[in-house]
């Protein structure tokens, strides 16, 4: 069993968090990133720090889902993207 990872303590607002498909649509309309860019991001989410920045959440209706919904957290994504985090 892993330690659970610390988390950054910034406040959040509920609408700072967005699921993952509308954060992808929201890139691509602002400019921000590519849709393919984005998925390959997310692929590799536990490799690359994203997951550990708390930039992208992980959520599974059932426990026994393979597949977890994701959610963007807009200000810890944009943190990671700027590289002001440690695990990026």
């Amino acid at each position: 069993m892993t330690a659970p990872l610390a988390q950054p303590t910034t406040p959040l607002a509920l609408t700072d968090i967005a699921p993952f498909p509308d954060f992808i649509r929201e890139c691509e309309e602002t400019g921000v990133a590519t849709r393919g860019q984005l998925t390959w991001w997310a692929r590799y989410r536990h490799e690359n720090g994203l997951i550990a920045s708390g930039a992208l959440v992980e959520k599974r209706v059932n426990p026994r889902s393979k597949k977890p919904m994701l959610f963007a957290v807009r200000p810890r994504f944009v943190d990671w993207l700027a590289g002001r985090d440690a695990t990026a």
